[in-house]
């Protein structure tokens, strides 16, 4: 059995596709160089429904579906990861992503698995705060993005010779 460590793992960002798309510029999705690590969680709100005097649900209602998570990148300058994602969300580095408003467009996050050919996806992002701890040690220093998009995917890639 194969299993993957932190190494293996890179995560990549790209342009979301349009929802109806129709008006769709796929782009390659950028490698993230200075990710450190990513984390995020599938939510769905269902909830139980019991019968009269029952101690046992009987069914559950349907619920509404979130991912939520952060990114942690190694801190170098707050401009590059800024560069990276104005490149890979409008295809420049226009200024068309300010500091303060994270994200005009929305982007999908590859977790690509060392040389097995497939990515999970994490569907139409958004990225909502930007944390920073600095701890006076010999670690690095690590930024913390949060984000939540829509919901998650999985892609296989062909594999190459």
């Amino acid at each position: 059995m194969v299993y993957f460590a932190g190494p293996n793992v890179s995560v990549l960002i790209k342009k979301s596709e349009p929802q109806n798309f129709l008006d769709s510029k796929s782009r390659i999705p950028k490698s993230i160089e200075e990710c450190a690590g990513i984390s995020y969680v599938l939510n769905n709100s269902q909830q139980p429904i019991y019968g009269y005097a029952s101690t046992n649900f009987d069914a559950m209602l349907p619920g509404r579906e979130i991912v939520q998570g952060n990114l942690l990148l190694n801190h170098t300058t707050p401009k590059p990861f800024y560069e990276i994602l104005e490149e890979a969300v409008s295809g420049d580095a226009s200024g068309a992503i300010s500091y303060n408003g994270f994200l005009s467009e929305p982007l999908d996050i590859h977790i690509r698995f060392g040389n097995k050919h497939h990515d999970i996806i994490i569907n139409y992002c958004y990225i909502f705060s930007r944390g920073e701890t600095v701890q006076i040690s010999e670690q690095g220093i690590v930024e913390e993005y949060s984000f939540i998009g829509r919901s998650l995917s999985y892609e296989e890639r062909p594999e190459r010779s």
